[in-house]
């Protein structure tokens, strides 16, 4: 991470407590809390007044196999929902319609944003497509998804296209990557993701 962006996420969190009562403010474990942001990288949209922070290891570019969890920070000290992430990329279309998996061999429905006229985002470059969804992850249903992913051994994701599906294995990095964001978002929000 950046030094002015580590700088800003922990005076953030110095000066700007973010439960809503005193009863739900809990004391920051500051070494947890240096070892989790450390793996975050973050990056400031000044038009909308947000800055962005994912896991180190998700990838800088969205036009590659992706599955990741990331949230901002407004410039008024807010923080948002965790979101979701999910990108399937290949040498062919599969007009993704949905998208689901198995986490050590229990069928999960993953968050995805069904708002859009197709459902799902996507574009192409060099012969290659990239479809994507981006949600954020607030209902109880969604979270114990997201959260039974991140602890599992094995997790597939499944892409349903219109005709075709794709299939997916999340790497071990990846399902690391989402309990590193989980516990550092826990741990700025100062309350248990649930």
């Amino acid at each position: 991470m950046k030094p002015n962006l580590l700088f800003g996420l922990l005076a953030f969190l110095v000066l700007c407590p973010v439960a809503a009562r005193a009863d739900e403010a809990k004391p920051v474990d500051r070494i947890a809390l240096a070892r989790s942001i450390k793996d975050l990288t973050g990056k400031h949209d000044t038009m909308r007044g947000i800055t962005w922070y994912k896991h180190a290891a998700a990838p800088k570019y969205d036009n590659t196999n992706t599955f990741y969890l990331y949230f901002g920070i407004t410039n008024d000290q807010m923080l948002t929902p965790l979101r979701l992430k999910i990108t399937y990329s290949s040498g062919s279309w599969l007009f993704v319609q949905s998208v689901w998996g198995k986490a050590d061999g229990k069928k999960i429905d993953l968050p995805q944003v069904s708002e859009t006229i197709m459902g799902w985002e996507r574009d192409n470059s060099g012969g290659k497509i990239w479809e994507w969804s981006d949600a954020s992850v607030e209902t109880a249903a969604e979270i114990a998804a997201v959260r039974q992913i991140s602890t599992s051994k094995e997790t597939i994701v499944r892409f349903e296209g219109r005709q075709y599906y794709g299939d997916r294995t999340l790497t071990a990095a990846q399902l690391l990557a989402l309990r590193e964001t989980i516990s550092a978002y826990q741990l700025i929000s100062a309350k248990p993701w649930q």
